[in-house]
């Protein structure tokens, strides 16, 4: 299962969606060795981003990048406006039981590609864990009062996320007992139960109409343009000095961590303006 599906509480001020990701998680983590503690980060990281991306209008690109001083240095997740997502985290050698997450802060950068230009939230972390750091991202940068549950492994990720309506505040009440009983979810129910049976059980007695699911996929982006474009930002110097020493170039993408490298033709027609494609090492 790779969707996100929206949900709406009807009679009731409140909007929810809900992501289930496996082969699209999966995809991510593929070419990397997470320690399973920043794998599981990684996981609410994605799982969240992706709700982020689906609440919003003028579908904009969505990046969240988290900045900590602790073991877990670098978190950086994008979603694009059609859904498809990537992601990466940069960490330093820890000690067993050591919290990841340290001083630092969570940033929200959003791009509409439009007139309206782009916006960026920035809030210090708030816990150690990320849905606590988002929800008060919310209640700090949009005001609206939030409930973020997530859940993760090494195969899979979920996230639940239900949100007060922007002039609704008559339904304080409700949101306060929503939220609560989104927190009884279980993991596994969470990851594996379909939309259609897991809302009516866990928020029972409330009237929910459930949107069509939208499909999400793993997007890396490192096309033969956007790889010659890094490799010409080198300079030409630099990438003579790359061939001399070691008779090729070798960049490596950071979110699918794959390398790929470029003989001397190749890197003649990146410095005519050309994107060769390259060869994956």
């Amino acid at each position: 299962m790779n969707e996100v599906q929206s949900f709406l509480f009807e009679d009731h001020g409140l909007r929810g969606a809900l992501v289930r990701l496996t082969e699209t998680w999966q995809q991510i983590t593929a070419q990397h060795q997470y320690p399973a503690e920043v794998q599981q980060v990684l996981a609410d990281g994605v799982a969240a981003t992706v709700l982020l991306a689906n609440g919003l209008k003028d579908r904009p690109r969505v990046s969240l990048q988290l900045q900590g001083e602790g073991p877990l240095r670098l978190l950086v997740i994008q979603c694009s406006a059609d859904f498809k997502v990537r992601g990466m985290a940069k960490w330093r050698p820890y000690a067993r039981g050591e919290a990841l997450l340290g001083e630092g802060r969570l940033s929200v950068h959003l791009d509409t590609g439009s007139r309206h230009g782009v916006f960026q939230g920035i809030v210090p972390l708030v816990s150690t864990r990320l849905d606590a750091c988002l929800e008060g991202y919310f209640a700090k940068s949009e005001q609206l009062a939030t409930r973020i549950v997530l859940a993760g492994s090494a195969s899979d990720t979920a996230g639940l996320l239900v949100q007060a309506l922007p002039g609704h505040e008559r339904d304080a009440e409700v949101f306060t007992h929503v939220a609560a009983l989104a927190k009884t979810i279980p993991s596994a129910d969470l990851i594996a139960d379909a939309a259609s049976d897991l809302l009516p059980r866990v928020f029972d007695g409330y009237s929910i109409r459930l949107f069509r699911p939208r499909p999400v996929l793993h997007d890396c982006r490192c096309t033969p343009d956007y790889l010659a474009d890094v490799a010409r930002m080198l300079g030409a110097d630099e990438l003579k000095s790359l061939l001399d020493d070691q008779g090729y170039v070798e960049l490596t993408c950071e979110f699918c961590n794959r390398a790929f490298r470029y003989g001397e033709d190749d890197v003649a027609a990146i410095l005519r303006g050309e994107a060769p494609e390259h060869a994956l090492h």
